[in-house]
Parts: structure tokens; C-alpha cells; sequence
């Protein structure tokens, strides 16, 4: 935030518009303005009084009586201050004014002595001056009297806050601001005069610098000032820091913020005599060291931190704070003041460590005109001979370790046209540069040679550049169309479809996607009890991991799914279905020498009950047929066909709860119940069901396109067969059987019932199927549906069933 007095700015330029225009202008060029405020309400009543004569108070020696003209007939004032003398300019309050925390001013009378009013402090007027403005406020000598205080004291001055982005730092300065004035409303600037008067003695006889890393430190400059005074500053200089919102020191440090706000430039003065020589060191520091800042707090320094030092240690903390052991005071009478540049990260990074944000680590953070270091040190040093007192050494210091160049930026107006879609003439783009002070010359070809200024540290490319034209044209005058172009049709890819139907099945399943780390802790892979050689413990390592909770590369999806179930087990949260989609990393060796092998696989996890319990609709478990379930809805949502669960022994699962999943042939993934002994390492308080499916293998057999068949025109048949097999045999192999004897009269075979106990021999097991005939092109005879009966029953004796009949 930036806030910048009107009065002050049109001592640079000249807008011509009121201040509330003059806001309008900056905001429509993209410098948000959030406030245009009178600095303070006026001061009706008063008035700038001429004390023509000071008597004793009859009776008291505290007390006096002056004589004041207020422009009219003279008039009485009863005052206790003591730093009034004949012929002084003060404020005064006539009755019937009011005073800010004071309230109305009426005419009193103090021991039979008539008082028509009262002479007034700053404080009194709502003015936060020095510590040396303590009694009545002493104005400008040649003000008249008469004159509202509050105009002489610029109470109807406009302030406007400006709330800058992080790249104009350009404008964190009266003259950058004034810059931007001009280009917007063709004025010109007037640059303040700087070069100061110089003695005869040359500042290399009283002053040395050295900087030791010039990489932090680009420039730094300094001046000697002899024979200053510490007292207050100007009345007008004090005014015009309140209104930027700083408060008024001392004249040596007010100068110090009034070029900073003036150039946007921030500048340091040292007090010499506490220097040792006036030697200048720019280093980092040193482990061990401290500072005690202005703040009077003491600060612990190592090599991170930039700091300016002395031969006896350090004295400042580097474009942030400066030291107590070097700070300006009353004795104060030789100053060594610096101007410089800094790396704009070691600034950010001090005042962010130690908690001290401050106009000037504002400015160097964002970074600084490298131009203006020698002018504002010269400003400085100029206001401090004519209003400090002092005489300035001939000469500067200036340790210049790079000099910086102005950026050549080569620029096509037709390209500035195609971008902002309106046509500006050339001669027009050339006038605007020109006005934001840039220097234009014709190129080779169509284009434009333009040097940016070096205060313009935001202007790298091409595309910059057009953004000034833009902002200088008017984003108002830019007409609004709308885009034009050819319209394709956009497919998403079959992968991209798998994904979106298996979130749309499963959660229509019951199901709830997780989304969890694609980094994990490598304990929760051995918490799976994955054998040695299992390519899912070859988990990619991180070079800088944030944790050791996520120092390797997931290889499988489970170990954040298991993760989100312990978590809601310790909630109480017995009931849970999930699922996650995800990207696994496999390497072919360690360390990588190659881009890792990605693939997206799709997990399940199911513990408790599905659904939970209500009046009407009972619950059961969530286990391994319930993601098989979920799992095979799937499959008929994507169109496959030849899908097998195949029992098998897996390292993580229970030894007769799990199944491989082949789709065409092809293994796909596995489904099954964590082994006790795994699921004990999670302390899993109850058993869990989890699946992992590669689905580029899905994706590849998938039959996406969406097909339509007719209602059935004729009725259908259905017949009811049970055998007894080995358990060893599943069920899916006499379903598949039924429909190949079924000769294509077969459309849907169910499993109603699995039996195993009493009448049914050790090792084997009852299946129950409802077979459903029908045939599209007729209604099926009893002689058809008898003889198709007879073929699946002789197909399911030649399997080893034996046939259960009534």
C-alpha cells in the first residue's frame, strides 16, 4: 500500500484532473486505487494567528497573555506554552471552533482576564509530529495571518491509496507514481534537484566500503555528512511523512524516509563517529553474532543473513533494520549515509526470519531502480546540507559490481494488434511508448526496437510491452467480441471413458472414492507381508522427501485405501466400502537411470456390513463377494465377456479367500481377504476385502460402444438343475458350460442355491441353477427346450457333477 499526497505529487507532474479523476485514470490503467480521502477534516475557527506581544499573567508565573492578530482586531490569549515569541505564526482556535478530541473552543475568563480563544499544539490539531514539536505548533513565518490553519497546514490535501501488485515496484515512489501520472495524461516530469554542495574534503580521506558478496549487494554507495543537527525537521517535510503514514524522528532520519518516498529508493544513516573509522563492511554474517536492531531486540546472525558491519561487528541488518550501536541521536554530528542494491531474496528472507517487514525491505523485495541509488543519495545528501546544517564531502562511494543495462525488447505492431483484437496505427503504439518514457526506434522489417527504462524492472517480453500499449490505450476503448474459431468434436480417449464409468458403477455399488497420497511410508509395504522379489517392494525413493511418511513412490494403491480404513476404525466407523483410482510407479532397477513405467490401477477395500441395517431392508457382510459383485457389475458396464476368477494363494490374502481376475485371458488383478496376520499389522479390529486391478488390461478388452436391444416379442422357459461336484470347481465353470450345450437357446443362467452339509459327501457341494430359454425368432417348443436341457446335463456329467433329482 502505497499512499500518495495530491498536493505533493503535482510538485512532479501536473495531472490537470481532480483527484478523484485522477484515480479513475490509474485504476482503468490496472493501478488499483482503494481510497481518494481528504488527509483531515477541515478546522473551521481556525485560524493562522501573529503574536504581536507577550505579557506576564497577572498572578501566576506559569501563565502568559499574548497579544495575537488573527487578520483582525487583535484579541487576548491566556497560554501556558513556553516556546511562543513575538512575531511567531501560530494556529488559533477562535471560539466556536472545534478541535479534534477537544470539542467546541468558547471564550473564558481566567482570574477577571478575558481568553478569546486558544493557541494550539499538533497535538491538539490531530497532527503526530516529532518529539521535539512538544508545545504550541510554530508555523510559516511568512504565512498570513488569517488564513485557515487548515489549509496552510494542507488538511484539504487528497490522499490516495494505492494497493499496488508485487510487480510495479516502480510506482512504491513519489516519482515512479508521477511517471505514470504523465504517460496517462500527457504531462511532463519534474525531477527534484539532488546534486548537493560539496567541501573541499574528499570522502575517501573519512570513508571506506567493501563488499564481500557482491551478488547480494549489486551497488552500494555512500556520503559523509559533517557538522549536521538533530532537531526537527521542517514542518512541511513532517506533514507530508504523515500523510505517506510515517512517523516524524528527527531531520537526519525524516530525510531518509522522505527521499526513500520520493524515489522509492530506501536509504540508511549512520551515525559516523560510532562507525570506527567510517569503514564500511557489506558480508554475510557469522555464526555467533548478534545485533541489537532499532527495536532493541537482539537478534542471533549466521550466514543466511546479509548484514552491513564495522570492523568492531556488524551495525545493520542489510536493506531491513538498522543497528542500535550506529543509531542517529541528539549527539549525533557526522553521518555516513548509504544507498544501495540487494539481492532481492536474501531481503525477504531476513525480514521474514526475524519478523521485521518494513518500508524499505518492501521496496528492496521487489526491487529497486539500480538508476536511482546515486540520485536519491545525492537528494539526501543535498536536503541534509540545506536543512540539516552540513557539509557534504566531495565525492561518493559507489562499489558498482554490475552495472545494470537497460532490456531491448524487439516488438511487432501487428503483433500487439492480433493479441488485443483492435487495430492501433502504429504512429499511436510509438506515441504511447514514448510517453511511458520508453525510447523507440524503427527496426529491421515491421518491428520495433524499444529500450525499457531501467525503473521498469517488470518489462521482460514482447507480451509486456503490449500490455503497456493496452493499459495506455484504454481496455474501455478494446471492443468485446466473441472468440471465434472451429468447433471439433471432442472424444475423450477409452481410458479417460473406463475411468468415468468404473467411478459411476462403483459408487452406484455403494461404494466411496478415496484419493490419497501417490507418495507413502515403505513400512506400510512391508505391513502387507509382500514376499521378497515382489516388484511392489521395489518402491522409488525420493531425493528430498517432505517426511518419511512420503519418502518412496507408491507401487500399489492398497497401503493408502488400508490407510483410510484404520483411520475410520479409530473413529468407530465399522461399516466401509471404498474404492480409489490411481497412477502406481514401477522401475525396471534402482537407482533410476530411466523414467519410471506408470500405470492407473483401480482398488477396492470392504469391511463390516453392506448396507447398514434398517427396518425394512436387512444388512450383510461387506466381504469377498461383495466387491466381487461390484467388480462384475463393472465388467458388464464395459462390455466384458471372458472374465474368470481363478481361486489362488496370494502373499497378502487368506489362503482360501482370493481369487486372480483374468479378463481375456489376461490377468488383470486379484481379489481377496487380507491374511489375519496382515490384516493384525494394520490391527484391523475385524476382517477386510480388497481388490487391485490393472486397468489398461480393462481398458484394452473393453466393448465401449453402447449397444440397444429389443424388448423379447416371445415368452420364455426356464428350468431349474442341481449337481453335485467337487468344491474344488467353480461355480462360473458350469455357467459357461450351460450356455455352450445350450446351443444359443440359453439367455441367462442364475445361481439361486450352494448347499453344503448333511446328504451331501466330504468335499463336495450342491449347485442349484435357474437356466432361462428363449429364442428371438419364436416361441421355443417343449420338445426344443427338453432336448437343449438333456445336452447341458450330459455337459455337466462329463465335468464329474452328478445330477441331484427330486
Amino acid at each position: 500500500m502505497l499512499l500518495v499526497s495530491y498536493n505533493w505529487l503535482k510538485e512532479y507532474v501536473d495531472p490537470g484532473i481532480s483527484p478523484r479523476e485522477l484515480a479513475d485514470r490509474l485504476a482503468l490503467a490496472g493501478i488499483e486505487v482503494e481510497s481518494v480521502e481528504p488527509f483531515r477534516p477541515d478546522l473551521p475557527g481556525v485560524v493562522v494567528g501573529s503574536i504581536t506581544a507577550i505579557e506576564p499573567f497577572p498572578g501566576s508565573e506559569k501563565l502568559l497573555l499574548a497579544r495575537v492578530n488573527p487578520g483582525g482586531p487583535e484579541v487576548s490569549i491566556v497560554c501556558g506554552a513556553r516556546n511562543i515569541a513575538v512575531g511567531q505564526k501560530v494556529p488559533l482556535a477562535l471560539p466556536g471552533s472545534e478541535l479534534p478530541g477537544r470539542g467546541r473552543i468558547t471564550q473564558a475568563t481566567i482570574q477577571g482576564v478575558v481568553s478569546s480563544g486558544m493557541l494550539c499544539s499538533a497535538e491538539e490539531l490531530g497532527l503526530a509530529l516529532g518529539p521535539a514539536e512538544a508545545g504550541i505548533l510554530i508555523l510559516d513565518p511568512y504565512a498570513v495571518p488569517g488564513t485557515p490553519a487548515g489549509r496552510l497546514l494542507g488538511f484539504d490535501d487528497y490522499i490516495l491509496a494505492l494497493a499496488l501488485t508485487p510487480n510495479r515496484a516502480d510506482c512504491l515512489g513519489m516519482l515512479g507514481v508521477a511517471y505514470e501520472v504523465a504517460a496517462l495524461t500527457g504531462s511532463r516530469v519534474k525531477l527534484p534537484p539532488a546534486q548537493p554542495p560539496e567541501s573541499e574534503k574528499e570522502i575517501n580521506e573519512a570513508a571506506r566500503v567493501t563488499v564481500l558478496d557482491p551478488d547480494l549487494c549489486p551497488r552500494y554507495t555512500a556520503r559523509v555528512i559533517n557538522g549536521v543537527k538533530t532537531g526537527a525537521a521542517p514542518l512541511w517535510m513532517q506533514l507530508r511523512l504523515i500523510k505517506a503514514g510515517i512517523r516524524p524522528i528527527n531531520v537526519i532520519v525524516d530525510i531518509t524516509n522522505y527521499v526513500m518516498l520520493e524515489y522509492g529508493q530506501p536509504l540508511h544513516a549512520f551515525d559516523y563517529d560510532l562507525l570506527r573509522n567510517g569503514e564500511i563492511i557489506v558480508r554475510r554474517g557469522r555464526p555467533g553474532e548478534t545485533l541489537i536492531t532499532l527495536d532493541g531486540l537482539e537478534r542471533s546472525l549466521d550466514s543466511d543473513v546479509l548484514v552491513i558491519a564495522g570492523k568492531a561487528g556488524p551495525v545493520g541488518l542489510a536493506g531491513v533494520m538498522g543497528g542500535e550501536n550506529t543509531e542517529i541521536g541528539p549527539a549525533t554530528r557526522r553521518v555516513l549515509l548509504e544507498a544501495a542494491r540487494f539481492n532481492p531474496a536474501v531481503i525477504r528472507r531476513t525480514a521474514r526470519r526475524f519478523n521485521l517487514p518494513s518500508e524499505a525491505s518492501q521496496r528492496f523485495e521487489r526491487g529497486v531502480n539500480p538508476e536511482w541509488v546515486p540520485a536519491a543519495q545525492n537528494r539526501a545528501a543535498r536536503l541534509m546540507a540545506e536543512l540539516g546544517g552540513g557539509e557534504v564531502l566531495r565525492g561518493m562511494i559507489d562499489a558498482d559490481a554490475s552495472p545494470a543495462r537497460p532490456r531491448l525488447i524487439s516488438v511487432r505492431p501487428h503483433r500487439i494488434n492480433e493479441i488485443l483484437g483492435v487495430k492501433i496505427p502504429v504512429e499511436e503504439v510509438v506515441s504511447i511508448l514514448e510517453r511511458l518514457d520508453f525510447t523507440v526506434e524503427r527496426g529491421s522489417g515491421r518491428t520495433l526496437a524499444i529500450t525499457v527504462p531501467l525503473r521498469r524492472g517488470d518489462i521482460f517480453l514482447e507480451e509486456d510491452v503490449v500490455e503497456e500499449v493496452a493499459r495506455l490505450y484504454g481496455y474501455e476503448k478494446i471492443p468485446v467480441t466473441l472468440p471465434r474459431g472451429e468447433l471439433v468434436e471432442n472424444f475423450a480417449a477409452p481410458d479417460q471413458r473406463v475411468e468415468a464409468l468404473a467411478r459411476q458403477t462403483l459408487t452406484a455399488s455403494g461404494f466411496f472414492e478415496a484419493i490419497t497420497y501417490a507418495f507413502i511410508n515403505p513400512a506400510q509395504l512391508e505391513k502387507l507381508g509382500l514376499p521378497p522379489g515382489d516388484p511392489r517392494r521395489a518402491a522409488i525413493p525420493l531425493q528430498n522427501p517432505l517426511s518419511e511418511e512420503q519418502s518412496v513412490m507408491r507401487t500399489t494403491l492398497l497401503p493408502g485405501l488400508l490407510k483410510v480404513i484404520q483411520h475410520n476404525f479409530n473413529f468407530r466407523e465399522m461399516n466401509q466400502l471404498f474404492y480409489e483410482i490411481g497412477t502406481v510407479y514401477f522401475s525396471r532397477r534402482l537407482p533410476l537411470d530411466e523414467l519410471p513405467a506408470e500405470k492407473t490401477s483401480l482398488a477396492l477395500a470392504a469391511t463390516g456390513f453392506a448396507p447398514e441395517a434398517n427396518w425394512y431392508t436387512p444388512s450383510r457382510p461387506a466381504g469377498f463377494f461383495t466387491v466381487k459383485g461390484a467388480l462384475e457389475a463393472l465388467f458388464r458396464r464395459l462390455g466384458l465377456h471372458r472374465v474368470d476368477f481363478v481361486p489362488a494363494k496370494l502373499p497378502l490374502t487368506h489362503p482360501t479367500r482370493a481369487a486372480r481376475v483374468f479378463v481375456g485371458g489376461e490377468e488383470a488383478g486379484f481379489l481377496g481377504e487380507l491374511h489375519p496376520e496382515t490384516a493384525g499389522k494394520w490391527d484391523f479390529p475385524q476382517a477386510v476385502t480388497v481388490a487391485e486391478l490393472d486397468l489398461s488390461v480393462l481398458t484394452a478388452a473393453a466393448d465401449l460402444v453402447p449397444r440397444v436391444a429389443p424388448l423379447p416379442r416371445y415368452p420364455a422357459a426356464r428350468r431349474d438343475i442341481a449337481v453335485v461336484s467337487s468344491g474344488e470347481i467353480p461355480a462360473q465353470r458350469f455357467e459357461q458350460a450351460i450356455f455352450e450345450a445350450g446351443g444359443g437357446l440359453v439367455d441367462r443362467v442364475a445361481l439361486f442355491d450352494l448347499y453344503e452339509g448333511e446328504q451331501i459327501p466330504a468335499g463336495k457341494r450342491s449347485l442349484a441353477f435357474t437356466i432361462t430359454y428363449r429364442r428371438a425368432e419364436g416361441t421355443l417348443t417343449e420338445q426344443e427346450i427338453n432336448a437343449a436341457q438333456e445336452r447341458i446335463e450330459q455337459a455337466l456329467s462329463g465335468m464329474g457333477a452328478a445330477l441331484r433329482r427330486r
